[in-house]
């Protein structure tokens, strides 16, 4: 799959950031968006929809669910956003349970949620979250919200997300699963799993640029929701065009606000039909065996991250003696990193290869 996409260097290692650029990218942004705008003017509107219900199909196959449950968003916060302010008042549960690992977004958009009275609990991070029973506070009788990331982004901790939202649903708690850092890259099912809701990005794993975020929604826990912000596209019926009369849609689609943004979602679809050709459980297994490849080549105590094989999803964090000196390194072997807590951070994706791992092996090695 590696001629089916741009890359910047020699060595890319940057999927849980940005995801390399599809070379069908261009067109799909122009079947799905441009030239039907240049071709059809006012009557555009079919072809746009028909990008949107095409985002939605091909997004459906890599989470697991039925596309009428999915809702394109412009990002992952404003889902957050959404969600939280949409749940039924229920006295009694007054908590919103997140952890201290968690992306800095899902915090800073659920932490308003003080505003609503809400008290906002973190539980302690690490590779302890791998843990169902590592996450009980979020089941008290006193929760209204748990927010889970499948994967966490620094640790590369892999949530039991199926165990979790099966001790929400029991416990009545509703759970928000993150897959940012997940769909495209790890199995997503949630359709089996049944959570409350989940949201994602296209611009990681699913290689198809920032703006083509989405959440998915059970219908009946939906259905129990008011979103506040809301526009045309919320209505049960879009066209009616009575300013005075609003009645939700029905599940999902109640979230979706205003107008969508289709010009990011007809260009994501480039990312979608690529995993979709090879499938995410090989995608899966395929980086999996890359991570397994650099453990096996570096020392043992050279990772900050999660590397337990079945506990761990695409990255991992690399410790190094002097991280400026390390990324110095690393650029003039070409290779494509970030860093968190002075660490290399790098990921594998369907494009990466053998040659990568050893070529990273090889310019780490005097800095380890």
């Amino acid at each position: 799959m590696r001629d089916q996409f741009h890359f910047p260097d020699k060595h890319y290692f940057l999927s849980h950031s940005v995801g390399a650029q599809p070379i069908s990218y261009d067109n799909f942004f122009r079947n799905g968006f441009a030239d039907p705008w240049e071709k059809e003017g006012f009557h555009v509107w079919e072809p746009w929809f028909g990008a949107i219900d095409g985002f939605k199909r091909g997004l459906s196959a890599i989470i697991g669910a039925h596309p009428q449950d999915i809702c394109p968003l412009s990002n992952v916060s404003d889902g957050a956003s959404k969600i939280m302010l949409s749940l039924p008042e229920r006295r009694r549960r007054r908590k919103i349970v997140l952890t201290e690992d968690d992306f800095p977004t899902m915090g800073f958009a659920l932490a308003q949620g003080r505003r609503l009275g809400y008290e906002i609990v973190f539980l302690p991070g690490g590779a302890r979250l791998a843990d169902p029973d590592a996450w009980a506070p979020a089941f008290e009788d006193d929760v209204q919200l748990v927010a889970v990331m499948q994967v966490f982004s620094n640790t590369s901790v892999l949530s039991p997300v199926r165990e979790i939202a099966r001790r929400a649903r029991e416990k009545g708690v509703f759970c928000l699963v993150d897959a940012a850092q997940a769909a495209g890259a790890v199995p997503v099912r949630l359709n089996e799993w049944r959570p409350d809701f989940a949201l994602g990005t296209s611009l990681k794993y699913l290689c198809g640029g920032p703006g083509a975020a989405w959440m998915w929604a059970d219908r009946e826990s939906a259905n129990q929701c008011a979103p506040l912000n809301v526009g045309w596209f919320s209505h049960k019926d879009p066209f009616e065009f009575d300013i005075k009369h609003f009645k939700y849609a029905e599940g999902v689609g109640r979230f979706t606000g205003g107008t969508p943004s289709v010009a990011p979602l007809a260009g994501a679809l480039a990312g979608q039909n690529v995993i979709n050709e090879y499938g995410v459980e090989r995608v899966y297994e395929h980086n999996q065996r890359l991570l397994s490849r650099l453990a096996d080549a570096l020392p043992k105590g050279a990772f900050l991250s999660t590397i337990r094989e079945g506990m761990r999803g695409s990255a991992v964090l690399i410790k190094v003696k002097d991280y400026a000196a390390a990324a110095a390194h690393l650029a003039q072997a070409g290779i494509h990193h970030d860093t968190r807590l002075g660490a290399v951070r790098v990921s594998f994706h369907l494009y990466n290869d053998e040659n990568d791992v050893d070529a990273l092996v090889k310019a780490l090695e005097p800095h380890l």
